[in-house]
């Protein structure tokens, strides 16, 4: 009688067959030979952030505005040292430039609720501009270089909702605790642009004529009224930050071959090409 086995089929298991090991070492089909190139590894499967709700503290905005002013003298005056007096220019000025102007302060004079629209809020807020002012002669040298001040007030009225007083202590800023009478807080962001600066002859109190600096400026702001609240927002996790690099290559060389060459350098646009 017959020897029976299980044959090694290529799905593992099948009928019996006789002599099966025979006629597997005899004739050795595709199926049976395993190449060790052809094992293939599972790729695994990258699963997309799971997005949980977790409460925050955070500063909402309630409303907001911008500001585009160009301050010439009726609003800024003659230009005035820092200590407060007017600046006189030295003598022989032909001209004077201003430079280096930026917003020293910004202060927030009034924060009072609005008496015609309910939850509104008017504000008064005083930008104080620092600049320097310098006097050119007659041949075009600098004859002097004075630091000067000037200050701007601007209103604005906007929604910061109703509350009441409450007092809120912060340990990681100040540790202080600050009790507002149900106010918001204000945030105010101004960038100033110098536009022109020049001498000009003034009547004084005595009826003589006096030279004063008048300075014409543009101030960009924008004011924000915020509250302190507490949200539920849909999160996918903390932040994972990228890997630093480094900011110069090991070869400076490399860095600068692949630069551009500056061909604007050596020929200048045309007056077209700025529109």
């Amino acid at each position: 009688m017959a020897a029976f086995e299980f044959g090694n089929t290529p799905m593992g298991f099948g009928r019996a067959t006789p002599h099966a090991h025979a006629h597997a070492h005899a004739h050795p089909t595709p199926e049976h030979t395993t190449k060790p190139d052809a094992i293939k590894h599972p790729t695994p499967e990258i699963h997309p952030p799971k997005v949980i709700e977790e409460p925050i503290l955070t500063m909402k905005i309630y409303d907001s505005c911008r500001i585009k002013e160009c301050l010439g003298h009726s609003e800024l005056g003659f230009a005035r040292k820092e200590c407060g007096g007017a600046i006189v220019p030295p003598k022989g000025s032909q001209s004077v430039l201003i430079d280096n102007l930026y917003v020293k302060t910004i202060s927030v004079i009034k924060k009072e609720t609005s008496v015609l629209r309910p939850g509104y809020w008017d504000l008064d807020v005083q930008y104080v501009l620092s600049y320097d002012l310098k006097f050119y002669g007659a041949c075009g040298g600098i004859l002097d270089t004075v630091r000067a001040v000037n200050s701007f007030n601007s209103r604005a009225s906007l929604f910061g909702s109703v509350g009441q007083e409450v007092s809120i202590f912060n340990d990681l800023f100040t540790g202080d605790t600050l009790t507002g009478g149900g106010a918001p807080f204000v945030l105010v962001e101004a960038k100033a642009m110098p536009l022109t600066a020049e001498i000009r002859k003034s009547r004084c109190h005595e009826g003589h004529k006096a030279e004063h600096v008048f300075v014409t400026v543009g101030l960009f702001a924008i004011v924000k009224l915020y509250r302190l609240v507490s949200l539920l927002v849909e999160s996918k996790g903390f932040v994972v930050p990228r890997e630093c690099t480094n900011i110069m290559p090991p070869n400076p060389c490399d860095f600068f071959g692949d630069l551009d060459f500056p061909l604007d350098a050596f020929s200048p646009p045309h007056k077209k090409d700025f529109k």
